[in-house]
């Protein structure tokens, strides 16, 4: 199953990622070079699921999520996940991007140390069902991502001026348009936690049940792109398709804050069991 799941991630864009793709022909007015661009992108995609490839060359970091009101661990379930990325990795293939920081060397096999990160959640839900997410994360959209700390009077203003500093200067280097999860908590530890769930377990266009915060998402949304990085940099259609905001409480002196950016090859896919 874990294979089978990691396969389907690898070759398949999710639905919502691949409409916004769709749309941005009817949205924006690009120019020959625009179009072609957009055309390259979304032939890509199609192409993938028909010839059962990778969309992206660079396959990613393999991250886990394990998610569910009543979840039961194995020992050895670090093993399963470590075996189902060292097959999936010899047998898609995928690229090996797992390298030692000390030694610099590859370990060929897509699993080392850390890798693949596996991260438990106990949620509240009555459904008597455990969802494990799989997210490859891609290295060239891991450049913009910050996590940082600062006093609470100026936490909003610091958030703003950090995401459009972030898309304005690295934005065109992460293969644009761009999704950006951002979130706000007690430490930085929690704000990355909340933004890797900001970016991966909402779709594109979902907004959040806080008003306020759907109202900064807007805004943010609306502010990266009149930036006009545009797509693959081009200046051209959307520099961003989505901007999502998660957030727990903070502490009292401190105002947490995390962005995590992914290229417009947002790949996430879920296994329900």
């Amino acid at each position: 199953m874990l294979k089978n799941l990691i396969y389907k991630t690898q070759t398949e864009l999710p639905e919502d990622v691949y409409k916004a793709l769709l749309e941005i022909k009817n949205k924006y007015k690009l120019t020959n070079i625009g179009e072609k661009v957009l055309e390259c992108m979304i032939e890509n995609v199609e192409l993938a699921k028909k010839l059962r490839r990778p969309i992206c060359q660079d396959t990613g970091t393999h991250i886990f999520i394990i998610r569910g009101a009543r979840i039961q661990i194995d020992k050895n379930i670090l093993t399963i996940f470590r075996e189902a990325v060292k097959e999936a990795t010899s047998e898609i293939p995928l690229r090996p991007n797992a390298v030692d920081p000390i030694t610099n060397k590859n370990t060929g096999t897509g699993v080392g140390r850390g890798i693949p990160e596996v991260e438990i959640e106990v949620i509240e839900n009555e459904k008597d069902e455990v969802e494990i997410y799989y997210i490859p994360k891609g290295g060239g959209c891991e450049l913009p991502c910050r996590a940082f700390t600062v006093p609470p009077s100026i936490g909003y203003e610091s958030l703003r001026k950090a995401v459009i500093g972030i898309v304005r200067s690295l934005g065109r280097y992460s293969c644009p348009p761009l999704v950006i999860g951002v979130g706000i908590g007690a430490t930085v530890h929690t704000a990355v936690k909340n933004a890797m769930k900001a970016l991966y377990l909402r779709k594109i266009g979902e907004r959040s049940e806080c008003d306020k915060v759907a109202k900064l998402e807007e805004e943010l949304l609306d502010e990266c792109n009149k930036l006009n990085v545009g797509i693959q940099g081009i200046g051209e259609g959307p520099t961003v398709l989505d901007v999502h905001v998660e957030y727990t409480c903070r502490h009292p002196a401190t105002f947490s804050i995390a962005i995590i950016t992914s290229c417009w090859v947002l790949r996430r896919g879920v296994l329900k069991i």
